[in-house]
This record gives C-alpha cells, sequence and structure tokens, in this order.
C-alpha cells in the first residue's frame, strides 16, 4: 500500500494550518532518535542513561555485593570491604551505578577530559534512578567542587554539571558556591590509599553553613575510588550541622587490597597535573 502524504491549506487560517503540516512533515522525515553514547547505536525513545541494551549489559551494573559502607563492588560474601572495615568514613554511606571499567570508563573520560558536556544529563539519570533504588530520602544536594584554577582549566566542573541536571530530575534544590576547595593537592590519580587521604585533608572549607544545617544532604561527584574525598567533603559538610550526608556517584572502582594499584595510566591527564 501506498502511503501518501499531503500538505495543502484550508480555511481561513491558511497560514497556521500550513506551518503545523510543515512540523508534522519534518517529525515524520527527520524525526530524532537518541543514540547510545557508547556505541553510537539508535535507541528506543524511553532508554534512560544514554546506553543501549547491549552496552549496559556489557557493563558491570552494581546493586548486589557491594560494601555496604562505600557501595564498592567485593568479591566476597562480607558487608564491608577491607577499606571500610578499617576506616571510618563520615558519610552514611555512597553508593554507585556502575563499577569504572571498560566502556563506563570511557564515558568518564569524554565528560572529564573530553568536553562532552551533554553525558552531564545521562549520568544524573541513571544516578536519579539509583536514588530511587536505594530509597535515599535528601532535601538538597551539593557537588564535590573543583578548585578554581582546575575549573578555569578545564573550562567547568563535571561533577557540578551532573549535579545540576540530577537537581531538576529529582526536584532538589542544588546548593552551589557555599563548599568550596580551597588547595590545589596533588593529583589523587595517583597515590595510594594513605597518600590520597593525607592528600585531601583540609582542602575543603564552607563559605556557607547555612544551607547545610539540619539538611539530609546529598553529595555528587563522578567517580569513587578509595571514598577518601567524599569522607572528606561530608566531614565539612558535617561541620555545618546537616543531619546526615550520603553519596552517589556515576561510577566507583573495584574493592581493591590497600597495596594494589587504583587506577592506570589511561586516567591521568594533563589537565589534572594543572
Amino acid at each position: 500500500m501506498k502511503t501518501e502524504i499531503k500538505i495543502g491549506v484550508f480555511g481561513d487560517r491558511k497560514g497556521d494550518k500550513t506551518k503545523i503540516r510543515l512540523r508534522k512533515l519534518r517529525s515524520l522525515l527527520y524525526a530524532d532518535r537518541p543514540v547510545c553514547c557508547a556505541c553510537g547505536c539508535e535507541m528506543p525513545r524511553h532508554r534512560r542513561g544514554g546506553l543501549c541494551e547491549d552496552c549496559e549489559r556489557e557493563s558491570l551494573k552494581l546493586g548486589a555485593d557491594i560494601c555496604n559502607k562505600c557501595g564498592r563492588m567485593i568479591a566476597n560474601e562480607a558487608e564491608y570491604c577491607d577499606t571500610c572495615k578499617s576506616r571510618e568514613r563520615a558519610y552514611r554511606r555512597a553508593r554507585s551505578c556502575f563499577v569504572y571499567d571498560g566502556k563506563i570508563r570511557k564515558l568518564v573520560h569524554k565528560l572529564k577530559f573530553g568536553g562532552k558536556r551533554y553525558l552531564a544529563a545521562f549520568f544524573a539519570e541513571a544516578i536519579a534512578d539509583r536514588y530511587l533504588d536505594c530509597d535515599y530520602d535528601c532535601d538538597c544536594i551539593v557537588a564535590v567542587p573543583l578548585s578554581a584554577k582546575r575549573k578555569l582549566w578545564r573550562g567547568y566542573d563535571q561533577a557540578e554539571l551532573i549535579a545540576e541536571e540530577l537537581s531538576a530530575q529529582l526536584r532538589l534544590p542544588l546548593i552551589s558556591g557555599a563548599l568550596v576547595k580551597v588547595k590545589d593537592n596533588k593529583m589523587q590519580a595517583r597515590l595510594g590509599l594513605k597518600e590520597r587521604e593525607e592528600n585531601v585533608r583540609g582542602v575543603y572549607e564552607l563559605t556557607d553553613a547555612a544551607p547545610f544545617k539540619g539538611k539530609r544532604v546529598l553529595v555528587i561527584d563522578d567517580v569513587l575510588t578509595t571514598g577518601a574525598t567524599l569522607g572528606e567533603v561530608s566531614k565539612v559538610i558535617y561541620k555545618a550541622r546537616a543531619r546526615s550526608v550520603d553519596c552517589l556517584t556515576y561510577a566507583s572502582t573495584r574493592s581493591l587490597a590497600p597495596t594494589e594499584n587504583i587506577l592506570d595510566e589511561e586516567d591521568y591527564n594533563e589537565d589534572e597535573m594543572v
């Protein structure tokens, strides 16, 4: 059966009706179809998180078999990873969407180092779904901030972009400017566990404690490695007399022994050395 598309002009309001019919024609001929951020294939419109079914299946989505504190994947049935067994973390709990590996690692690099800001909206969709799955109940959102120098060099703060999108999706207020990074510390990626903890100590400060007082705060970042950064940020927020602090990230590394390497050379980028 042959399909015909006709464009006609009817009645007195012919200009308006012509525009409507032209818009309908364009929507039929040039329909915008979402594509997978990882492989570029077309996806159904209802897909969330920017990944097609195949790419999401290939990625390690976090659910069970995680540390009850930091949310990283663990290989045994223990309640806590070795890091959280031996160290106190200020946050109540942290959770992530995916293991930081394979296609997920590449997507994070595209947002963090490649200028692909549009990915923040898809990361936020995945984080929003994780928020609901974990039964979080927070009053406000804050992003782990970059230093002013590093943000100027990169042109944006990737965690802030994710938090802005997440704020709109969850309809939770975003607190901006009240938590700042005051020191440009060494690059975390090249440091071990103890060095990471020492490296983030005292680098975050409050410019205004009022927005956090009595609130259940949700802290957002792109990747959790050891949890040292989120722990330090949470400690600072608790100084503002927050009621509770929980954390969510798009990805987290696997739980490793303190002597093992957390990241590899692909995670080092020249703009992190500024």
